[in-house]
């Protein structure tokens, strides 16, 4: 009795001096990187920094956390930042973001509030801490911009991670129910109020290609630049429209991209009222367009529902036979 008393005493010895030294290198990898961002020419700073969960966690918090990249104008403020991640499996980190926080570009500051915004992600054994998945889960997401807008988000998943096959390819998935879009959108876009005030349902299925891996140098440095995106499946719901596009493109170094996007759309004449009162369709086109949509339209049986094929080819993109204008650069800033 007396050795499986030693035994169990050893062992917890030897447990704490282990949980000891993760914590201590868990904290000096974070307070390194900051470190080095400050370095960088990047503004730091953070009031207190500390892991605690003994004995089966390394439970990291920050507090009072203010990052600045002063090349891009990118700011980020939070009163609190914890990461926590089981003793045995350090590689699994589970990030909780505060219920308040503020994001600043050049033009503006959004602050998001959130009853839960959790992050779970799964890294690679190396110094840059390669993404292997990821998951945020989002409940009643609210952001209100400086500029006056504000918008909200009932609840949504993202979902990313890395595809076992060659290249850096990675599945993106990302539901959200109940959008808000901000006031000064739905005022511009549907003036008579004949929409309801929420976008019902939004998913998002693809597989996008990548020119390196996503881990800590998209922080550091840059973002990855898209190569290809495989869209399985986009779907929007808001009242009596519906929208589904799939299709492949290809993207070149500068963000053009070529292919073509196939585009089911319910009652598509609303949407064309929509995209008129946003300014997107000129009024002197809105005719044409809508005579070549409904010729499109009835070849399917359903005059208003529409099956067409949108066109991305040298810097244009084409609906159908109809050119739209410039083609959006696909580029992470």
């Amino acid at each position: 009795m007396k050795h499986l008393v030693r035994l169990m005493a050893a062992l917890a010895l030897l447990w704490s001096l282990l949980w000891i030294a993760g914590s201590v290198t868990v904290e000096r990898l974070v307070a390194g990187w900051l470190d080095q961002q400050g370095r960088a020419g990047w503004v730091v700073g953070y009031e207190t920094l500390g892991t605690s969960g003994y004995p089966l966690r390394f439970d990291t918090r920050l507090t009072d956390l203010r990052l600045a990249d002063p090349a891009t104008g990118w700011a980020w403020t939070a009163p609190e930042l914890h990461l926590d991640q089981f003793s045995a499996r350090p590689l699994a980190i589970r990030a909780i973001w505060p219920s308040a926080q503020s994001f600043a570009t050049p033009f503006e500051t959004i602050t998001i509030t959130a009853d839960r915004m959790e992050s779970l992600l799964h890294v690679q054994a190396r110094s840059d801490l390669a993404l292997n998945r990821s998951e945020t889960i989002f409940n009643r997401v609210a952001m209100r911009s400086d500029l006056g807008w504000s918008s909200a988000i009932d609840s949504a998943t993202l979902r990313f991670s890395l595809r076992d096959e060659p290249g850096h390819r990675y599945d993106l998935r990302f539901d959200a129910e109940g959008f808000v879009p901000t006031g000064q959108l739905l005022a511009l876009l549907d003036p008579a109020g004949l929409l309801p005030q929420q976008v019902d349902r939004f998913r998002l299925s693809a597989v996008t290609a990548f020119d390196r891996p996503w881990d800590l140098t998209a922080l550091e440095v840059s973002r990855p630049n898209v190569t290809r995106l495989e869209l399985e499946e986009m779907r929007a719901e808001w009242g009596d429209l519906a929208l589904r596009v799939s299709g492949t493109l290809d993207v070149d170094p500068q963000g053009l991209p070529t292919g073509n996007l196939s585009v089911r759309a319910q009652n598509w004449r609303e949407m064309v009222t929509l995209g008129a009162n946003a300014g997107a369709i000129p009024d002197g086109f809105r005719g044409t367009l809508e005579t070549g949509l409904s010729l499109m339209a009835g070849l399917s049986g359903r005059p208003e529902d529409l099956d067409a094929t949108l066109r991305f080819a040298e810097g244009q993109v084409y609906f159908g036979p109809i050119p739209l204008g410039p083609v959006p650069r696909l580029v992470l800033r």
